[in-house]
């Protein structure tokens, strides 16, 4: 069957018995244990046991190919489940082997591939696409491949807070939601169960409601890093830096917050180019409204024009570049808690740059 998304498997659970081979791909790992918690469901109530999971570092083919294909001895022509995670070593290992056993028929057992990379130009990404299944465990993203659909992802939440957790989320509530945790599912989770405990059931959850209750003092001090940073304050951002980082919070969960403010800067700024570079005009406010900003609280549309002109036209442009650079930093060579600091000084010091004398877009 064709490459499903994750919204479609926890929508509705997958026919695991139909499968001799799944693969579930992507960078989220909170929609890879969601779907692995819906197999083990399964394999509780209808194989009578859990799947067998081996460490894909060190898993032999012969021992997990075994698994895979001998029956249990308490099970009477039910499907085994064999699970590799983490499987990119495996897969590497073993990818001619695993283009073969995509082809066979033999459906006594299913194997379960749990994998970071998974190119779509590979022959084996198209033999499971065509014959298998694999589940795409990434963020929604829009046509093209190269942004999240923040829509998409803020209709899911809406729906998924109702279903799992019994709160009306609004659907500004839910953008303001993905804003102060940076998109990061598993914190949205234990929120949403915080709200689950404290409210009453069926409550409306808003934009103000989200505010008062996620986030606490880090939250705020996030909030005021990025206004110190965006205003030039830097020395005032690093003293705010120092306290959260002092309170032992990772300079990755910063930056996922700083930089989902960020890139709305760096939305607005190609959008600005782009109507300049056919002739046309625009006033900010609109355009700060078309890529995700809001008048809340009062005054926050007209603070965020302001600061998008203090950038200037050379540094807002470049801020997608800027934030790969540190992004990738944090993920690799600055990724202890020490170097991670210098990763987030170093991208406040470029903020905080008087701006150089460029053209900024002017509203009409």
């Amino acid at each position: 069957m064709p490459t499903v998304h994750v919204f479609n498997t926890l929508n509705e659970t997958p026919d695991w018995n139909a499968h001799s081979l799944v693969v579930l791909f992507g960078d989220e790992p909170f929609f890879k244990r969601r779907v692995v918690e819906s197999l083990q469901a399964y394999c509780e109530r209808e194989v009578g046991f859990p799947p067998t999971t081996f460490d894909g570092e060190t898993a032999r083919w012969a021992d997990v190919m075994d698994a895979v294909s001998t029956r249990s001895l308490f099970d009477e022509g039910g499907h085994r489940f064999v699970v590799v995670d983490p499987a990119d070593a495996f897969v590497s290992a073993h990818r001619e082997r695993l283009e073969d056993e995509v082809a066979r028929t033999n459906t006594v057992g299913c194997l379960v591939l749990n994998v970071g990379t998974w190119p779509a130009n590979t022959r084996l990404y198209k033999a499971v696409d065509k014959t298998a299944l694999q589940i795409d465990c990434r963020l929604p993203l829009k046509k093209g491949g190269k942004s999240i659909d923040e829509k998409k992802l803020r209709d899911w939440l809406v729906t998924w807070c109702r279903t799992e957790h019994g709160l009306r989320l609004t659907a500004d509530g839910a953008t303001e939601l993905l804003e102060l945790t940076g998109q990061s599912l598993g914190t949205i989770h234990q929120e949403l169960g915080k709200m689950e405990l404290l409210l009453p059931k069926d409550s409306t959850v808003d934009i103000g409601e989200i505010r008062k209750m996620v986030g606490g003092w880090s939250q705020k001090t996030v909030w005021e890093i990025i206004d110190f940073a965006l205003d030039g304050r830097t020395a005032d951002a690093i003293a705010q830096l120092d306290h959260l980082l002092a309170s032992d919070e990772p300079p990755q969960s910063v930056f996922a917050q700083v930089s989902y403010t960020l890139r709305r800067f760096a939305a607005a700024a190609d959008a600005v180019a782009r109507s300049q570079r056919q002739g046309g005009r625009v006033r900010l406010e609109d355009l700060l409204k078309g890529v995700g900003f809001r008048e809340w609280p009062a005054g926050a549309l007209k603070l965020a024009e302001q600061r998008l002109v203090r950038l200037g036209r050379e540094r807002a442009l470049s801020l997608h570049r800027v934030l790969l650079q540190t992004d990738l930093s944090l993920k690799g060579s600055h990724a202890s808690p020490a170097r991670g600091r210098d990763a987030l000084e170093l991208l406040f010091l470029r903020l905080g740059e008087n701006s150089s004398a460029t053209s900024t877009p002017s509203s009409s």
